[in-house]
């Protein structure tokens, strides 16, 4: 009977066993005090960044923006090198995986993940109607999509990334649609509204993203707070273990 239970327990332990966490083949991650210019480069199998803050690395390895991050402020000052081979097969997924993995290695980097009722924008439809034309796939087309203009047949997702990457905050889809729609959307992007407020210039490439949503797409945003994950950083060392 006790020869029993000892196996079950040893099975039990092996079923529940962590896998090891995905790690670069080789890595060189270094401080960078030449002020050389940030570069980026991927390629299979590799990956260089030059003059990269410690802040955009973990925003790599864990996706946020400024309003879902809660960092110290001088994550923003320390600036690095890194080179990293990985097998040329694997996904990006995977590849943030391994950062993560070198984060924790190298700075003893820490995070943990919350949900937050932060102010932010609901995307709903507005009240005369939407004025987009849903689709059954992607279709053949040329889409274009670059800050202050988006035009093609693209996933609901993309009108609502666009807002948000526009106006930096969080932005809850709260229409209820999904999948692929037709359409075209202009307008002056909101820094560039906010610059040309101040100095009292026109812009002519359209009006502010809150019109244009209504006039072009029948969409409306609303002022409210939006639950939003927020990624957390517990502890981190100022300067990486060296290679």
């Amino acid at each position: 009977m006790a020869i029993r239970i000892c196996s079950g327990v040893l099975f039990g332990a092996s079923l529940f066993a962590q896998t090891p966490a995905p790690v670069f083949e080789a890595a060189s991650l270094r401080l960078n005090t030449s002020g050389s210019g940030y570069y980026f480069n991927a390629t299979p199998g590799r990956l260089e960044i030059r003059d990269v803050s410690l802040k955009i690395l973990i925003w790599m390895a864990y996706p946020a923006a400024d309003y879902s991050f809660s960092g110290p402020k001088w994550l923003d000052s320390v600036k690095l090198d890194l080179v990293a081979k990985f097998p040329a097969s694997e996904p990006p997924s995977r590849q943030m995986l391994m950062l993560k993995t070198l984060l924790a290695e190298r700075f003893k980097l820490e995070v943990r993940q919350e949900v937050k009722d932060i102010p932010g924008y609901a995307l709903v439809i507005a009240p005369g109607g939407l004025k987009i034309r849903h689709m059954e796939g992607p279709g053949n087309g040329t889409n274009i999509a670059f800050m202050g203009h988006v035009a093609g047949t693209m996933p609901f997702t993309q009108i609502v990334e666009s807002i948000r990457s526009d106006l930096r905050r969080p932005v809850q889809n709260m229409t209820g649609l999904s999948g692929y729609y037709e359409f075209s959307l202009t307008w002056t992007p909101n820094e560039l509204a906010a610059k040309n407020a101040e100095s009292g210039t026109l812009d002519d490439r359209g009006p502010s993203i809150f019109t244009a949503l209504q006039e072009q797409l029948g969409l409306k945003l609303e002022s409210r707070k939006v639950p939003v994950k927020i990624v957390v950083v517990d502890h981190v060392e100022r300067v990486p273990i060296e290679n």
